[in-house]
């Protein structure tokens, strides 16, 4: 809960700070009584520069946003994905490529929370969603084509400084996109794709 937020600019929580994104240093009331808690004091840990102000970027911001809604319901901290976190939407904020940057982050994200691509098995082509691996079983139900698992494998074996190397059109972007999302619902089953999918489409299609 934010208390008073809207009545003073100069209070020491601003409607500024609680946008997509924002990485805050938070100081909260806590009762730990099962009661709402409020948040005393916050200040930014990093301060973006052109996520705010670009549509593209904020667009992915929003995206984002609801996805880690629903995948962040844990209260034990975990440090390395808010460490991954921290730096990769620093990298969106200060990079000029956009296009590449969800289906890399979303893929990531996956093997950090313990259902990612299995890697000793991509010497085969196709790749099984139901359970990460990759095959000879390229007719079998959840398994994507030859084509599309190779996608795959190439987004996660790229590093974010060269995402943009990575030459689909975007057709091809926008079908990937949705079979990372599919595949996110197979092995979280509360998943649902974000409502502001529709606007990444539009953003990147026009």
């Amino acid at each position: 809960m934010l208390k008073g937020i809207r009545k003073s600019r100069k209070g020491k929580l601003r409607v500024s700070f609680f946008q997509p994104l924002t990485q805050l240093e938070i100081e909260t009331q806590h009762k730990g009584k099962g009661t709402l808690e409020y948040i005393k004091e916050a200040s930014l840990l990093y301060v973006y520069i052109s996520i705010p102000s670009d549509i593209a970027k904020s667009s992915v911001a929003l995206f984002f946003g609801e996805v880690l809604s629903q995948l962040l319901t844990e209260q034990q901290p975990d440090e390395q994905l808010f460490n991954y976190l921290s730096n990769v939407f620093q990298f969106l904020d200060q990079t000029d490529h956009t296009a590449n940057f969800t289906i890399k982050t979303l893929l990531d994200i996956s093997e950090l929370m313990g259902f990612g691509m299995d890697k000793t098995t991509m010497e085969f082509p196709y790749f099984n969603m139901l359970d990460g691996t990759f095959d000879n079983n390229g007719m079998l139900p959840h398994h994507l084509s030859e084509a599309e698992s190779s996608l795959f494998k190439v987004f996660n074996g790229t590093n974010f400084d060269a995402i943009n190397a990575i030459k689909i059109n975007r057709e091809q972007r926008g079908v990937l996109l949705h079979l990372v999302l599919d595949y996110f619902k197979i092995h979280l089953h509360t998943f649902k794709k974000p409502a502001s999918l529709s606007i990444l489409k539009q953003l990147f299609d026009s």
